[in-house]
């Protein structure tokens, strides 16, 4: 008989463990949150310390789009709607909290391979100068959302863009769960697009940066989320055979 194997890491025990829906995604977010931020926080400030480009990856169509500021809202969706979005569209079974750890792994996979691109090839997002220029000659109601942003992110984690890798595993996984309400899936992934197109006109991020994030998250889903849930999968089905 086929081995009944998880690809669940031992550090999600504790998670399992908790009997409520609140107590089983506040123990994810426990370990997820603070892993992803030490990660991407050290490479900002590593390659802000360290100031290196290695190579240009802008094409001549990153010139061409424009800078709209208002969109900064698109950009922080991510902040404000993605990562808390399992809270919402997680339903409470155990398959889906084995699914919610999939896909929490995948992140982090994701943040761990993203980082260290951002360490071996940075590669500046100088078009961020665009922004502040204008941002400094037409003040807004946006002001504070972009010197917030500014504070804590260098433009050096460029590319793969983890706005669009995270978000879009996130994105996925709502989808899956939210299977009898269109409304919502169509709403989320409509958002996700918006919030993609977002990186570019805040001049937050180059062309490059979106294609390449894509291409991660492609492999990602290819490579370990697919075979993950399909031994949930097998698992459920010999539980209710058994």
């Amino acid at each position: 008989m086929r081995e009944k194997f998880l690809d669940i890491w031992p550090i999600w025990n504790f998670a399992l463990s908790r009997e409520s829906r609140f107590g089983f995604l506040m123990a994810v977010s426990v370990v997820l949150v603070p892993s992803l931020s030490v990660f991407y926080g050290l490479t900002n400030r590593l390659m802000e310390v360290n100031g290196n480009t290695v190579w240009d990856p802008s094409f001549y169509l990153d010139h061409q789009i424009p800078f709209l500021a208002w969109t900064i809202v698109f950009y922080h969706t991510l902040y404000i709607v993605f990562y808390p979005l399992p809270w919402i569209s997680m339903p409470d079974t155990e398959r889906s909290r084995k699914e919610m750890l999939i896909c929490s792994q995948a992140m982090f996979v994701t943040s761990v391979i993203s980082c260290t691109i951002f360490a071996i090839l940075p590669a500046e997002v100088y078009t961020r100068t665009v922004a502040m220029e204008s941002i400094a000659a037409n003040p807004g109601w946006y002001n504070p959302m972009y010197e917030w942003l500014w504070k804590l992110d260098t433009p050096y984690n460029a590319w793969p863009s983890l706005h669009v890798s995270t978000a879009a595993l996130i994105t996925i996984f709502s989808i899956h769960w939210w299977k009898e309400r269109p409304v919502l899936q169509w709403s989320i992934g409509i958002l996700w697009i918006l919030m993609c197109i977002s990186i570019l006109t805040t001049k937050q991020h180059f062309i490059w940066d979106l294609v390449t994030g894509l291409l991660l998250t492609a492999g990602i889903w290819r490579w370990q989320i697919v075979p993950g849930l399909e031994k949930i999968k097998y698992a459920s089905t010999e539980d209710v055979t058994s």
